[in-house]
């Protein structure tokens, strides 16, 4: 029996440990990214540890409520496992990231109350498990995880993000090979060592996406815009271009340390308020772009305005223009017509300024008489 469970999971626990490290040490990931690799990391480790306890009490008529609850909780993260990379992937939309965690809960529910009725699986004296009525229930939200996690493929390759259209697309074939082989043949640890792998995988991809990424606001560098352009033109998109105000004067006054500052506060202004299909740039400097692929000219007008009204709650400014790119146009001119609007916005504001200071002066000028 030792011997079983050491070869079955001794390179699963390995290689989970080792993530585990590899993700808790890396200090590129943002906060959001590292804490979906870290659950998806923990839920496998739950799987392995309740395979362990299953395995080697099943069939012993030992220790029954034990397996009971081990076997709950197999159930109940099983399912789920999927979801920290649908959420990675970052292109489902808010309703339906609710609506997974929604059936998420309702799995857990279930497994957990069929340790009591036996409604999702039944444990007989001898420790041996079967289906219970209500079994279907976390078969039937297991591939609807799938499904979506198969959407996300699909929606990256409209995109143009073709490379991680197919790395998605292979994740989600091999996690439904493993669900399937669990299902029907119930082979021990496949699951939890697929869990492992495709975390495995997939953070191998982000760690080599990050030499694509600007090392001070994350944003995608230079090099990707115009890799990105090539794998996009194809579509309709919107280009918007988007210049920090100020930036030499905040330099020499205050310091590149407070130009750095600002730099990354207008950077993390774009990412709190940009829709998951928007790539964000950084060109150079205090110089930044946006893809907006599949937009129309209300929703590009909606976001910079949200951008512009989050950078200035962090006490600072931006210049934005934004022109639309249609498959056949030449983009140098769409991003030059991009970048006049956002100069024009620049000059605006500045004169706005202008009159504000002039304003103020007459102002305190008239106080002092």
């Amino acid at each position: 029996m030792a011997k079983e469970l050491i070869q079955m999971s001794y390179l699963i626990i390995v290689a989970d440990i080792t993530l585990f490290l590899f993700i808790y040490f890396n200090s590129t990931l943002n906060y959001v990214r590292k804490s979906a690799f870290l659950i998806a990391n923990v839920i496998a480790s739950i799987m392995i540890v309740c395979n362990f306890v299953t395995y080697a009490f099943a069939g012993t008529g030992k220790h029954i409520w034990l397996i009971k609850l081990f076997t709950a909780l197999s159930y109940s993260v099983s399912g789920p496992v999927i979801i920290p990379f649908i959420f990675l992937s970052g292109v489902i939309s808010k309703r339906v990231r609710v609506i997974i965690q929604a059936a998420a809960a309702l799995n857990v529910v279930l497994s957990i109350v069929s340790i009591f009725n036996s409604c999702v699986f039944r444990i007989d004296n001898n420790g041996e498990t079967s289906l219970g009525p209500l079994a279907p229930i976390p078969f039937m939200l297991s591939a609807m995880y799938v499904a979506v996690l198969f959407a996300s493929s699909v929606i990256k390759f409209r995109l143009g993000l073709r490379r991680e259209s197919a790395f998605i697309m292979f994740l989600t074939i091999d996690i439904a090979g493993a669900v399937m082989l669990n299902t029907v043949y119930h082979y021990k640890f496949l699951i939890s060592g697929m869990a492992v792998l495709s975390s495995i995988f997939y953070y191998m991809f982000f760690a080599m996406q990050m030499l694509t990424r600007d090392a001070l606001t994350n944003a995608l560098n230079r090099h990707s815009f115009y890799k990105d352009i090539q794998d996009m033109k194809k579509r309709q998109m919107f280009v918007i271009s988007m210049d920090l105000n100020g930036l030499k004067q905040i330099n020499d006054n205050l310091g590149h340390d407070e130009g750095d500052k600002a730099i990354l506060s207008v950077a993390d202004a774009a990412f709190a308020q940009l829709p998951p299909k928007c790539k964000f740039y950084r060109i150079g400097g205090d110089e930044f772009a946006i893809l907006y692929p599949g937009a129309n000219e209300e929703e590009v007008r909606e976001l910079k305005a949200y951008i512009k009204h989050d950078v200035s709650e962090r006490n600072y400014s931006v210049a934005m223009g934004s022109s639309e790119y249609r498959k056949g146009m030449d983009f140098d001119a769409v991003m030059k017509k991009a970048d006049a609007e956002m100069y024009d916005d620049k000059a605006r504001m500045k004169s706005v300024d202008a009159v504000m200071n002039t304003h103020e002066a007459f102002i305190n000028k008239e106080k002092v008489h």
